[in-house]
């Protein structure tokens, strides 16, 4: 069995505000020669509305009837990461502070999670608690989340948030970045 996640659910403290998936993963070949071998391409992401979430990972059902696995479905044929990694979720006021460090190309979702949850402020690990809970308001429905952990930002999101995806970037520089970035923001 599974649940389903859309737009206009609450888990308490906000409301779903967007969700999407990743058929293919987001980091992909850079444009040439230079100093970067891979970049970050949010473009890849795709906002749909609503989530089929099961044991195995996420799927959802695009406008024209296609079925589609997110990247970290355990079924995906072209899944490369942990087997623990299979819902992702933001919440909104993390997206404002990386908007006030990065500027506006940091749009609500742009770093891949399945699910934005608008909220007022931050939201920490230690304020999930042990599980994260989302009810369909009209149904009743639960989908509950256990097992949270922070996922660390890699190069190549980093060379995004500093608007240089293409360039290297500093170890000083890389540093502030995942500094800001940390703890789950």
């Amino acid at each position: 069995e599974g649940s389903l996640v859309s737009n206009g659910l609450s888990p308490g403290f906000g409301v779903v505000k967007l969700v999407q998936l990743q058929p293919d993963g987001l980091i992909v070949d850079g444009p040439g020669p230079g100093p970067t071998t891979s970049v970050y391409d949010a473009s890849r992401r795709v906002a749909v509305d609503r989530l089929h979430i099961s044991p195995r990972g996420i799927e959802a059902t695009l406008p024209g009837g296609e079925s589609v696995l997110d990247i970290h479905h355990l079924d995906h044929p072209g899944k490369a990461y942990d087997d623990d990694d299979l819902v992702c979720v933001g919440f909104s006021g993390h997206y404002e502070a990386m908007r006030g460090e990065f500027g506006e190309h940091m749009v609500d979702g742009i770093a891949g999670e399945n699910i934005i949850i608008e909220c007022e402020g931050e939201i920490w690990l230690d304020d999930l608690g042990e599980t994260l809970t989302i009810e369909n308001q009209d149904t009743g429905e639960l989908a509950t989340f256990k097992s949270a952990r922070i996922a660390a930002p890699g190069v190549e999101f980093s060379r995004l948030c500093a608007q240089r995806p293409d360039d290297d970037v500093s170890g000083a520089e890389l540093g502030e970045i995942w500094r800001f970035l940390g703890r789950g923001r």
